[in-house]
């Protein structure tokens, strides 16, 4: 094994596979056996922070329900009752079809509703909806730079969020989300944010765990690579749909259309992302899978974590301890990248 000469801020795994040396009666040779990966314990230097030197300066315009903040090639409305990212148009192309907003909640899976989820956690469905922003802030402490920070009461348990976002000169978007939970709450089936992306970013380019689903407790039978596909294509057809096509441990994820011109999120450091041509409405009302018809835009959770499968009795029972979410205090945050094209 020859190491290879380190780049900074990467990181280097190796994959290790068993196949049949020959062919036998039930295989033929080189049929996979067994596989594991590992991180190698390379050392190598931090990435280079992004430097603010030579992007364009910013200007912000505020209305009554809106603070809009312009760059040279782009322009993000922050809405101020919701507290969400509305719209950003960049290069002239509308990246939002449903508001950034936060999500606590679940389609309910067979196991879900076999230990009675909805029921003992339904606090958690319309913590996200049902929000009330307390406080927004503005501030331009740099002309390359803006910060908006949004301080909102949820319904579940009095409990507070704050999500800023940073917007840079550049068109990145940084959004950190942290959430402090009132007393006597249940676990979270999730925490994270989705929105809406128009029908036409329809390609999911991915760098974690692949190509198949997987979950916190569902995930060491996927190797982490980058992967791609259709949005469709990360669907499963379970008979009767739930939540679906979760991605784990993954460093960033892009959706693009057909001329490459999409968008990037990069986790800091790890996310769990899905996509879906439909809403999660949908498939919490659909009762086959037929009935989930393709929408004009495509779901994107940008999720912290979201609690395990469970399932150990083949069904019904709940998530292992170590994969569930508990009322506490949780951070993440990621980073939003729109781009024309591939390159």
């Amino acid at each position: 094994f020859k190491k290879p000469n380190l780049k900074p801020g990467a990181e280097y795994l190796i994959k290790v596979k068993f196949e049949l040396a020959e062919e036998t009666l039930w295989a033929k040779q080189g049929y996979l056996l067994a596989w594991d990966q590992f991180k190698l314990p390379f050392k190598t230097r931090p990435a280079p922070k992004p430097s603010l030197e030579g992007i364009p300066d910013l200007s912000v315009d505020e209305s009554e329900e809106a603070f809009t903040v312009k760059g040279a090639s782009f322009q993000i409305t922050v809405d101020k009752d919701s507290g969400s990212i509305e719209s950003f148009v960049y290069q002239e192309k509308e990246l939002v079809s449903r508001p950034l907003a936060p999500n606590f909640w679940r389609a309910p899976t067979d196991n879900d509703n076999g230990n009675r989820m909805p029921e003992r956690q339904s606090v958690w469905r319309t913590a996200g909806p049902g929000r009330v922003v307390s406080n927004i802030d503005i501030q331009q402490s740099d002309p390359k730079k803006v910060r908006i920070q949004v301080d909102c009461l949820l319904p579940a348990g009095k409990s507070d969020l704050s999500i800023v976002y940073t917007i840079y000169g550049s068109g990145e978007i940084v959004v950190e989300s942290s959430f402090k939970p009132g007393m006597d709450l249940p676990n979270l089936p999730r925490f994270g944010m989705q929105m809406g992306i128009p029908g036409e970013f329809n390609t999911i380019t991915w760098y974690g765990r692949g190509p198949h689903e997987s979950y916190w407790d569902r995930k060491t039978g996927a190797a982490v690579g980058i992967y791609s596909g259709s949005v469709e294509e990360q669907i499963h057809p379970y008979i009767r749909p739930q939540e679906v096509g979760n991605k784990t441990d993954v460093r960033w994820v892009t959706l693009t259309n057909e001329d490459g011109a999409g968008l990037r999120v990069t986790g800091l450091p790890l996310l769990s992302i899905s996509v879906w041509p439909f809403s999660m409405s949908d498939l919490e009302r659909a009762e086959h899978t037929f009935e989930l018809n393709r929408r004009n835009f495509v779901t994107l959770n940008i999720d912290f974590k979201q609690m395990g499968v469970g399932g150990d009795n083949s069904w019904g029972a709940r998530p292992h301890l170590e994969y569930t979410l508990p009322a506490k205090p949780y951070k993440y945050s990621f980073r939003i990248t729109p781009f024309a094209d591939e390159n």
